[in-house]
């Protein structure tokens, strides 16, 4: 079917996703999407390694804000699990809908183990953001107030006119 839509677009450049409903590949095609509508998205990932680094992370990860679909990540470090976006968007989009059954709204959360602790929280007006840290020796309030200095210094790029703008 590529091809016939390339045939057929007057030259338009086309990029496919092959999916399926049952499987991985089509969260991985609407965040590419997603990505693909960012603009200047090198300069963003430029500012998630600053805020990796800041926060002695191993990795940070921008979510959109309504659809938990993946933005863009920043890492570190070598992850294992391929699919730990989908597996992390669906763990939150059952805790909003969890939230939303008692009457309440979802705000942020961590989760902790011996291994790491995951922070996400509200980001941008249209983001969350995920920042995992590995280093016990890492305060959690740390984190926080590292997230709330970043937030703060992309908000006032994004008053200055950073070229992703709005979208985040």
């Amino acid at each position: 079917y590529e091809q016939e839509l390339q045939t057929h677009s007057s030259g338009i450049s086309l990029q496919c996703f092959g999916t399926s409903i049952w499987d991985d590949t089509l969260f991985k095609a609407w965040s590419q999407i997603v990505y693909s509508l960012i603009p200047s998205v090198d300069q963003l990932q430029k500012q998630l390694e600053f805020v990796c680094d800041v926060c002695e992370a191993d990795e940070v990860v921008l979510f959109e804000k309504n659809t938990f679909l993946l933005i863009t990540n920043y890492s570190r470090k070598d992850q294992q699990d391929a699919h730990r976006f989908e597996k992390i968007s669906n763990i939150v989009k059952q805790f909003k809908l969890s939230c939303a059954k008692v009457k309440t709204s979802f705000r942020s959360f961590q989760i902790k183990s011996q291994q790491f602790c995951a922070t996400i929280e509200p980001f941008l007006p249209h983001s969350f953001v995920m920042v995992v840290v590995s280093d016990p020796s890492v305060m959690s309030a740390s984190t926080s107030v590292n997230l709330w200095a970043a937030r703060n210094h992309l908000a006032e790029l994004n008053r200055m006119g950073a070229p992703w703008g709005d979208h985040l």
